[in-house]
């Protein structure tokens, strides 16, 4: 099940953490707008990502782990381009690279990035993602 059916059928905000990497990713029931209400780009970029996460299990009330490292892995060369892009460093290997992209996601879903870094993001590498 993808994480985004999961919180919606939930209704409650999740800790996620990875198959692989000893992380988490803090993450929220989605924001219902009004009929001709439009979405902001924080909105959508957390409903892309979490239409693209495979939820592994729930494991507590409020805890669950998902396939954030496959996900980033299978678009390993998407987030390389968006790290070139945004980062000052980019990590060397894909393992470093993942387990960053999972620390950064962690904080964009929690709003530490600027609408216009969301609105980046969502309009350039929003539709190369590979579920």
């Amino acid at each position: 099940m993808k994480l985004y059916d999961f919180i919606t059928q939930e209704k409650t905000d999740f800790d996620t953490y990875d198959t692989v990497f000893d992380v988490c990713v803090t993450v929220c029931e989605p924001y219902e707008y009004d009929e001709g209400e439009e979405k902001e780009y924080y909105d959508i970029f957390n409903e892309l990502i979490m239409k693209n996460v495979e939820v592994e299990e729930k494991t507590g009330e409020c805890t669950c782990v998902c396939k954030w490292s496959d996900f980033i892995n299978k678009n390993i060369e998407t987030f390389r381009k968006a790290a070139d892009e945004l980062w000052e460093r980019i990590p060397k290997t894909d393992d470093d690279l993942i387990y960053e992209w999972i620390k950064e996601i962690h904080a964009w879903m929690a709003g530490y990035v600027s609408e216009s870094i969301y609105k980046e993001f969502v309009t350039k590498y929003g539709t190369q993602f590979v579920a």
